[in-house]
């Protein structure tokens, strides 16, 4: 069966509100074998709403509506779905009763407006909503098209769903189920374009799974590999196959899969070694550290880092020579350098990073906006090591990069890969 979602609210098409509905719901229909075609937003509008409500079961069977359930004026999901069916709205009196038991227990006598929650479309069944006051509406068309609306509240919306919607829809699907499994493959140091080149011919022949490439958070590429089959083991022999295919193309780029950021696959790596981790950052402030310690158990590797974001830190902490700031500026692999030993000797880890660059917007280095030095020491083994990045984007595009670029390196590192 195929299914569309529509997000009701015109604080969505302002921006004042990020849509987390739709992403939970097509993860949802998903799992339960049903391709989503499209998904929807629409203002706080009559017309428009039945309008998407129309065009959406003309291309599908099944439509998930969220949002507009509330008792204001502005909630208008409810009249769209009676106008789109030509029915008028019809009282239920059991609804007003739960209403008016809810309100009691809190001691609040409720306005005329709340009772709006206690009229359906004619022939529509409630979904009760153990978690809230606006109960959600399903209905079957003489089309045997169905409809299902729920709160825009996530918390309700979740609960109205995976209670009732999904159940609903798994009882009436046709033939042998299957199910729809994914899987994303991440990868860092690489563009989306050169990463798609060496696997366009499975990108355009591939059907089960499918796989696509997709640019994530300005720092990483995805490959989200999906699998239909009849239940999960099925779906996982699909993907394995596809992932070892694709891992002997561009495994070099690939770190990490669906959860696992660098900072964790960096941390297990360490575990595993037995090793410790220090950082010295200057021009991320932190935000490699912060990416370390984001990750449940870092505490094991990671022993300590600086911020040595001025002259003075780094050579009175970090024990930079500033005669080697006076030659090469603080913008340097020579600085980069010195910034991982002082930081390898001052925490006696077993590697340290560091962090050296211009993020801009305006250069005060004397380096070019974007120029990123990582140092790398590694505590029995020398010489240590710098590398220069060049990174575009703005001041925060700049370090988030760096901070990421620093743990590949480190990852590459730990797994003998080749560090250009």
């Amino acid at each position: 069966m195929r299914a569309e979602i529509l997000c009701v609210g015109t604080e969505l098409l302002l921006g004042q509100i990020i849509d987390t509905n739709a992403a939970y719901i097509a993860g949802q229909l998903a799992r339960a074998g049903t391709d989503v075609l499209r998904k929807q937003t629409v203002g706080d509008n009559l017309e428009r709403i039945a309008d998407c409500i129309s065009g959406a079961l003309n291309r599908s069977e099944i439509l998930i509506i969220t949002g507009g359930l509330g008792p204001t004026t502005d909630d208008l999901t409810r009249e769209a779905i009676a106008s789109y069916l030509k029915v008028e709205l019809e009282h239920h009196a059991e609804l007003e009763a739960n209403l008016q038991a809810f309100f009691d227990k809190r001691g609040i006598t409720p306005g005329a407006t709340i009772m709006r929650q206690a009229f359906l479309p004619k022939g529509a069944q409630a979904i009760p909503n153990p978690v809230g006051t606006a109960p959600g509406v399903f209905v079957q068309t003489k089309e045997d098209k169905l409809i299902f609306a729920v709160p825009g509240v996530p918390r309700e919306m979740k609960a109205l769903l995976d209670g009732f919607i999904i159940p609903t829809i798994s009882e009436r699907e046709s033939g042998e189920r299957q199910i729809i499994v994914s899987r994303v493959l991440r990868a860092f140091g690489v563009g989306e374009s050169t990463l798609a080149e060496p696997i366009e011919d499975i990108l355009t022949t591939s059907k089960n799974p499918t796989v696509a490439p997709l640019i994530f958070g300005n720092t990483e590429v995805h490959l989200r590999l999906t699998a239909k089959a009849r239940d999960e083991e099925e779906a996982a022999v699909l993907l394995d196959e596809t992932e070892a295919i694709l891992r002997a193309r561009v495994g070099d780029y690939l770190f990490g899969r669906d959860g696992e950021t660098l900072a964790s696959v960096v941390i297990g790596l360490l575990r595993g070694k037995g090793s410790t981790l220090s950082l010295a950052e200057s021009l991320t402030g932190g935000l490699a550290q912060n990416l370390i310690c984001e990750v449940p158990g870092a505490s094991d590797v990671f022993v300590g880092g600086i911020v040595a974001y001025s002259e003075k830190i780094k050579t009175e902490i970090l024990g930079v020579d500033s005669k080697t700031i006076e030659a090469h500026s603080a913008v340097s692999s020579e600085v980069a350098i010195a910034m991982a030993s002082g930081a390898l000797e001052k925490f006696d880890s077993d590697f340290s990073l560091s962090l050296t660059g211009e993020a801009g917007p305006n250069g005060s280095s004397g380096a070019p906006v974007g120029t990123v030095w990582i140092g790398l020491a590694a505590k029995g083994s020398t010489p240590f090591t710098a590398y220069k990045r060049e990174f575009f984007g703005d001041r925060d595009a700049i370090r988030r990069r760096a901070a990421h670029a620093a743990l590949d390196i480190l990852r590459r590192h730990l797994l003998a890969l080749p560090i250009t």
